[in-house]
């Protein structure tokens, strides 16, 4: 299947979740969308991970390893 038909029935599922009202319709989509992308469950991070993954950061920056804005848009276009 061509890129652009996906992107036409992407848009067409997206329009048709616009309009849905049902809250348990919209459980189950959400539920398959993320049972399909094997999604793990997400996990509280503790703090020291947190100071770990900021020093990390600051570290990429202060070596110059970072993406200006209009690389990450290009970066997540690729996606």
């Amino acid at each position: 299947m061509s890129q652009l038909n996906i992107q036409k029935r992407k848009l067409s599922i997206i329009e048709q979740v616009i309009t849905l009202n049902d809250d348990e319709i919209l459980k189950q989509v959400e539920d398959l969308i993320n049972t399909s992308l094997h999604k793990p469950a997400l996990k509280k991070l503790t703090k020291q991970e947190l100071v770990t993954r900021a020093e990390l950061s600051d570290k990429d920056i202060e070596n110059g390893d970072v993406y200006s804005q209009e690389d990450a848009e290009k970066l997540s276009q690729r996606w």
